[in-house]
């Protein structure tokens, strides 16, 4: 990340915690696509007054704290014009940018060439385009200066007449005014569905969502920087599977914006359990929904192209969505509690975390495991005691290696693998 980022975590709240719409409309009041955004989402379709989504004024809130700290502008621009000007450790670069047509960047280098680091995967992507990225790191490791100025003199002569073009994602951070790329993407039908656009369009569905089923609905954790939001909202109300379970859903939005992957909407599910006047809990978390027996998809995804009423479209098949997957869960719910072979769910978990290979989990795979070795366990309500005591391990805004565990766990309790 390149600003510090904002999270959040409650389980409670209170309705001075709901938005205005106007609040609302100011997620997207220096988006491109605002004028769509306030045809297609007809804020009148909302009766009341104010969004009843718990905590969105702080998830708001956070968001426009960061946008105040940062200036983001997209520009095309020639490869050719793209150079590598040095390499830099921990997979970053110093580029020069040729032939700078913003008004805003050249006020405020008072040039038309601008030198910007790299953060997130932009370095690769540059560099992959000349099929020269792993050489570079080999000779950067080795320190071949020499070796690499050659390669850099060769690909500049090489591209002096290259017209090929690509989108230059770049930010300014006002507290160093300084401008960094985050990422390189295609000049042709990219459209910027960023952060603000799709808490925008996630608080207006799940706002009308709200109104029409009677469900309470909160934010109960978020995680956002300048690039990537996670954003949980949890339905307040429990579904009873038996007399000991009942089961709790949480929608997750994520965004990236220098990735090319769509924005995504998933589920989280809470099992409560109930035994003998004492309460545990598990969360799990399937890859995705699943439809017809076929492998698990994202609930619901739009991609960064298209327009704008096509993801109203989309987004409008949400609640049936909702209900769909809860119903998919509930099943396995009855399943995870019909479970008789405790402890070799446990020695199974217990495998698949020691041969895990998720980059960002590595750092909790050794207390993850010993802590799954550390107890045998014979009754569901002490499985769910122990596997709900590896939460515990987490850091609390870790949320990819917190959910990699949640996976991990639905596929031993419910797909045994």
């Amino acid at each position: 990340m390149i600003l510090k980022k904002e999270s959040f975590s409650s389980a409670e709240f209170n309705t001075q915690s709901f938005i205005s719409k106007t609040k609302l409309l100011e997620l997207i009041t220096e988006s491109k696509f605002y004028d769509d955004l306030l045809k297609v989402f007809d804020l009148e379709k909302i009766e009341s007054k104010v969004l009843k989504i718990g905590n969105a004024k702080q998830l708001v809130n956070s968001i426009l704290t960061l946008d105040s700290k940062c200036t983001k502008i997209d520009i095309d621009s020639h490869i050719r014009n793209i150079q590598l000007d040095s390499l830099l450790e921990d997979e970053k670069a110093l580029f020069e940018i040729f032939e700078i047509k913003n008004d805003f960047i050249i006020k405020k280098i008072g040039s038309d060439k601008l030198s910007a680091e790299t953060r997130y995967d932009a370095k690769t992507d540059l560099l992959d385009y000349y099929h020269f990225s792993k050489f570079a790191n080999y000779c950067r490791d080795l320190e071949y200066k020499d070796l690499v100025n050659s390669v850099k003199k060769y690909l500049l002569e090489k591209n002096k007449n290259n017209s090929d073009s690509r989108s230059v994602r770049l930010i300014y951070v006002k507290e160093e005014n300084k401008f960094y790329i985050r990422a390189i993407t295609s000049t042709e039908d990219y459209k910027d569905f960023g952060i603000n656009f799709s808490v925008f369009v996630a608080l207006f569905t799940l706002a009308r969502y709200v109104e029409s089923s009677n469900v309470e609905v909160y934010i109960d954790n978020f995680v956002v920087d300048d690039s990537n939001i996670y954003v949980s909202f949890t339905l307040a109300n429990s579904i009873p599977i038996n007399k000991n379970m009942t089961l709790s859903f949480s929608l997750i939005l994520e965004n990236n914006e220098v990735k090319r992957g769509a924005v995504s909407f998933n589920g989280l599910f809470k099992l409560n359990y109930n035994y003998e006047n004492k309460e545990n809990f598990i969360y799990i978390k399937p890859k995705g929904y699943k439809t017809d027996g076929s492998y698990p998809i994202d609930l619901l995804n739009y991609n960064h192209r298209g327009s704008v009423k096509k993801v109203l479209e989309k987004m409008e098949e949400l609640p049936e969505l909702i209900d769909h997957f809860i119903k998919q869960v509930s099943k396995d719910a009855i399943e995870i509690e019909s479970i008789s072979n405790f402890d070799d769910v446990r020695k199974h978990l217990s495998q698949k975390i020691k041969f895990s290979k998720k980059e960002e989990f590595k750092k909790y795979k050794e207390q993850v495991f010993n802590k799954l070795m550390s107890i045998t366990v014979d009754s569901t309500f002490k499985m769910f005691e122990l596997f709900r005591s590896v939460e515990d391990l987490f850091e609390h805004d870790d949320v990819i290696s917190v959910n990699f565990w949640r996976t991990k766990l639905y596929e031993s309790l419910v797909e045994k693998k």
